[in-house]
């Protein structure tokens, strides 16, 4: 195992040796699906390095910040964790320790809210402490997924201003539960606005 006199010395050692660790996971698929870099692609590519340059890491305190429970637009119950966890990076030569916080927030609709947290804890201290690059970019997701659902808003739009009086309220049933489609508020009023105008056309025309 190479020597380093400091915790320093040892995590720019390690950074070194793992600049990037390609994403492997994928989750739906078209425009809703992305892929992304996992714990379990995180640890292959640091533990080797992390054990060759003498450096361990293990959870320290834990807070729960919130919990919530709530329904989704289909019905489905689910349950909403979100908490900070500490971990701790020590460097077995020398002693030093660094700590690192991050918050952690996760859904499920069984009672692994809390674990999928702390497992999404783990992989962000990692990442952050050895300044990890995955290719991963919130920005970027935010944005496709605004663009994705302004076409389908436009489509959905149509949908109910061609709906007659007896199918309006199955068209907005079907706009409002498509497979993979997150609406905003600001798209959900535009949705119950076109729905009422439609309705007041037909009614009084």
């Amino acid at each position: 195992m190479p020597k380093h006199e400091t915790l320093r010395q040892a995590q720019l050692a390690v950074m070194k040796d793992v600049g990037y660790v390609q994403k492997r996971g994928k989750v739906g698929s078209g425009n809703y699906g992305y892929t992304y870099a996992g714990e379990k692609e995180l640890i292959a590519q640091l533990r080797p390095s992390m054990v060759k340059h003498g450096i361990v890491m293990y959870p320290g305190e834990a807070a729960v910040v919130k919990t919530e429970d709530y329904s989704t637009s289909k019905g489905h119950r689910m349950s909403m964790f979100l908490g900070i966890r500490q971990f701790i990076f020590e460097h077995v030569e020398s002693g030093e320790k660094s700590y690192v916080e991050v918050f952690a927030e996760a859904a499920d609709q069984g009672d692994k809210r809390a674990s999928k947290a702390m497992t999404l804890a783990k992989k962000y201290a990692l990442r952050e402490f050895f300044l990890i690059e995955t290719g991963d970019d919130p920005d970027a997701e935010v944005n496709k997924r605004a663009a994705g659902n302004g076409a389908i808003l436009t489509r959905a739009l149509d949908s109910i201003k061609k709906a007659s009086l007896e199918d309006l309220t199955e068209a907005l049933d079907k706009v409002l539960t498509y497979k993979g489609v997150e609406w905003t508020d600001d798209e959900l009023i535009k949705v119950n606005d076109a729905c009422i105008k439609r309705r007041e056309e037909l009614t009084n025309g």
